[in-house]
């Protein structure tokens, strides 16, 4: 097993691991509300109902009547799936930290207690670095792939040394994302969302923007095969998502050195151009010119004596930017 593949592998299986502890540990520390307090808030609510529906059958129509406690009854499953949400289940708590150590950060629950925000601020410290380490390494090893892809479709060994291998990669990793946000509208249609909607939350998520406005199931547990079957595949997307814009930042930082260098490099040829041009004015001045160059070069050897091997035995008929110390004057 090569050393990246391997380097991955442990990464992940930290964060792994680091998921599940922090999991553990938000729900110990979150989960402080009475099971009892739960069902007494309930009667409370189906008590407050059924006073509406005394006090207000009197001055409305049954049909009226029944069209309101619709309304109410909606309202309050609506009310009690987002309260539920807020459940410190192992399955939230775990939604929880995996959205607090990607940064993306729905904003649906957060911790209440003292020891909750307190474990929060120490768990994101440690957590944030870590997937942030292990999606880099995921995000190095496709923008590897891809660079090896283009040297192989191509029948030229000279690709190795194009300087615009780095552009392709860039523009290949950028159709990527791209691509993955169309295909990640269709991951949420079950929600009742557009298909629009579905991209909308893609880039919101895989940008870690994470404003919260769309949770997938409101952050409840799957209540069946399929729903668990979502899950999974959802979870996967987010991961290999969040990898891939790691990757596009990568090749976007390569692309921007190889073109630094590439300018630089202009410059230098520009000024060696400028520099050999006058050595060749002085060559033509005739023995005048030997006799200034004799002295420049004793002078070079003093100031520069690590290079004098090299400068002694260079050939004139080298290439004048490397062995021709005569360029410089």
């Amino acid at each position: 097993m090569k050393a990246g593949t391997r380097d991955i592998l442990i990464r992940f299986t930290l964060v792994a691991l680091f998921l599940l502890i922090g999991a553990a540990v938000f729900q110990v520390l979150e989960s402080t509300t009475d099971p009892r307090e739960l069902e007494l808030a309930e009667d409370a609510d189906k008590a407050t109902l059924e006073k509406m529906r005394t006090n207000l059958s009197v001055n409305m129509s049954k049909e009226e009547f029944d069209d309101l406690v619709n309304k109410l009854h909606k309202f309050q499953e609506d009310h009690h799936q987002r309260a539920s949400s807020y459940e410190w289940t192992f399955y939230a708590s775990l939604y929880f930290s995996s959205s607090v150590i990607t940064t993306i950060g729905y904003g649906h629950m957060a911790p209440a207690t003292f020891g909750g925000r307190l474990f929060c601020v120490f768990y994101a410290l440690f957590g944030i670095p870590l997937c942030m380490l292990a999606l880099k390494s995921i995000g190095e090893r496709i923008n590897e792939l891809i660079e090896n892809g283009f040297i192989l479709i191509s029948s030229k060994y000279q690709l190795q040394q194009d300087k615009g291998i780095k552009i392709k990669v860039l523009l290949s990793t950028a159709a990527l994302v791209l691509v993955l946000l169309m295909l990640g509208g269709l991951l949420y249609l079950s929600e009742g969302w557009s298909y629009f909607d579905g991209v909308y939350y893609c880039f919101i998520a895989l940008s870690t923007i994470g404003f919260g406005d769309m949770v997938p199931r409101k952050g409840q547990e799957p209540s069946s095969g399929i729903q668990t079957l979502e899950l999974v595949v959802r979870g996967f997307y987010i991961v290999f998502g969040l990898a891939l814009v790691s990757s596009l930042l990568s090749a976007v930082v390569a692309a921007a050195e190889v073109l630094n260098r590439w300018n630089g490099f202009k410059r230098t040829k520009g000024l060696c151009c400028h520099r050999r041009t006058g050595a060749n004015i002085t060559e033509e001045l005739g023995p005048v010119s030997d006799g200034l160059y004799t002295v420049s070069r004793n002078l070079d050897n003093i100031v520069f004596p690590s290079v004098i091997p090299f400068r002694r035995f260079a050939s004139h008929q080298s290439t004048p930017l490397i062995n021709d110390p005569r360029w410089l004057y």
